[in-house]
C-alpha cells in the first residue's frame, strides 16, 4: 500500500545551517525522534534504529537512509527502507525535501511516499497519522540542533 504525504515549515535557521545538520550523522542522531541509534553505513548512508512508541508498546525499526539527488544546501530526497522488529513487513519511504531562503530563515517543503508491505499494511492509519507528527518533530529538532551551532 501507498502513501503520498507533503508539507511545509518555516525555521528559523538558515538553509546552511539546516544542512549542516543533515550531513552530521550525530546531529542528525539528536534531531530524529525516536532515535536509538545512527551509525554510517561507510557509503554515505545510514543505518538508524528508531523506537516509536504507541500507546502500550515500542516498535523497534531498523532503517537504513541514503540520501539521493543533492543541490546544496537547497536540495535532497532521503530514502528509507526498514524492517520492524518482531512486526512482519516491511516499509519505504521516499522524502524529497526543498530548504529555500526566507527572511526569517528557512521554508523547508516535503512531499514523499510511503509503502507498506506484509503486516505493516494493518497498521497503515496509526503509520500514516503518525508519520506528518513524525516529520513536523523532526524538523524542529532540526531547528533546534542548527540554532545550536556545529558540536553542540
Amino acid at each position: 500500500m501507498t502513501d503520498e504525504f507533503s508539507g511545509t515549515v518555516e525555521i528559523a535557521t538558515s538553509p546552511e545551517a539546516t544542512w549542516a545538520v543533515i550531513e552530521d550523522p550525530l546531529a542528525l542522531g539528536r534531531a530524529l525522534p525516536d532515535c536509538e541509534s545512527i551509525t554510517p553505513d561507510g557509503s554515505g548512508g545510514l543505518n538508524v534504529v528508531v523506537a516509536i512508541k504507541q500507546m502500550f508498546m515500542t516498535v523497534r525499526v531498523d532503517l537504513h537512509v541514503t540520501y539521493h539527488d543533492l543541490d546544496r544546501p537547497h536540495h535532497l530526497r532521503l530514502e528509507l527502507t526498514g524492517q520492524p522488529r518482531g512486526i512482519g513487513g516491511a516499509l519505504r519511504l521516499s522524502v524529497p525535501i526543498d530548504i529555500a531562503p526566507i527572511a526569517t530563515g528557512a521554508r523547508v517543503d516535503y512531499r514523499g511516499t510511503l509503502e507498506l508491505e506484509g503486516t505493516l499494511t494493518s497498521f497503515r492509519k496509526q503509520v500514516r497519522e503518525g508519520l506528518h507528527v513524525q516529520v513536523d518533530r523532526l524538523v524542529r529538532n532540526v531547528e533546534r540542533e542548527a540554532a545550536a551551532g556545529p558540536g553542540a
